[in-house]
């Protein structure tokens, strides 16, 4: 399956678009190495991301078939550490995490 789908499916990222966008931007580490949306996950692997002022680590133990309710999440997902940081000592602790963007206002 798909890394930005499973992101999406598993409720981790609650749109596909921001997942790939993520992936894109090399912020998705899947087993510690930066990946694009169109790897493929397996179970076992370990994903690790920025969300916001969050990093997540979580581990893979299934891979859905279909759509997931939100309470059965838990059942293809391990969170293994959840990290509440501001985005700017995030930068500072990774030196291959991309500079942040300047806001969009609409």
């Amino acid at each position: 399956m798909r890394l930005d789908l499973f992101l999406k499916k598993t409720h981790l990222v609650k749109r596909r678009e921001l997942a790939r966008e993520l992936c894109e931007e090399g912020m998705v580490r899947v087993d510690g190495t930066p990946r694009k949306a169109s790897h493929e996950v397996k179970a076992g692997n370990e994903l690790e991301f920025p969300l916001y002022n969050r990093i997540i680590r979580a581990k893979v133990l299934a891979l859905p078939e279909g759509n997931v309710p939100r309470g059965d999440q838990w059942t293809y997902i391990e969170v293994l550490e959840e990290k509440w940081a501001p985005m700017d000592d995030v930068q500072l602790s990774d030196p291959l995490a991309p500079r942040p963007k300047n806001p969009t206002f609409h």
